[in-house]
């Protein structure tokens, strides 16, 4: 699946306990960065982008109280059933490159 801006995006789209929703564009690398503060507090950890300026974060509290128990793997990273495709993939497709 495509957003308008041609970046390939997240099937997962239910089930996370809070979000920020906020208007920073997001580059895909920047997506698993901090979402800092005009004074430089980290508030969150970007997760997806939904358009050109549509993007949401995790915030700082919640991914704070799951990190004990990230750390000790009572709590693995979900895998996606299909991942994403990405523009040159998609143009790729059936031409055996």
């Amino acid at each position: 699946m495509m957003n308008q801006m041609g970046g390939a995006l997240s099937l997962r789209n239910a089930n996370f306990p809070a979000v920020l929703q906020h208007d920073t564009v997001l580059t895909p690398a920047m997506v698993g960065g901090p979402l800092v503060t005009l004074d430089g507090t980290a508030i969150g950890i970007n997760i997806a982008r939904a358009g050109r300026v549509e993007s949401y974060a995790l915030p700082a509290d919640v991914v704070t109280a799951l990190l004990p128990d990230l750390k000790s793997g009572r709590l693995a990273p979900k895998r996606q059933d299909k991942p994403t495709t990405t523009p040159e993939e998609k143009k790729n497709e059936g031409d055996g490159k």
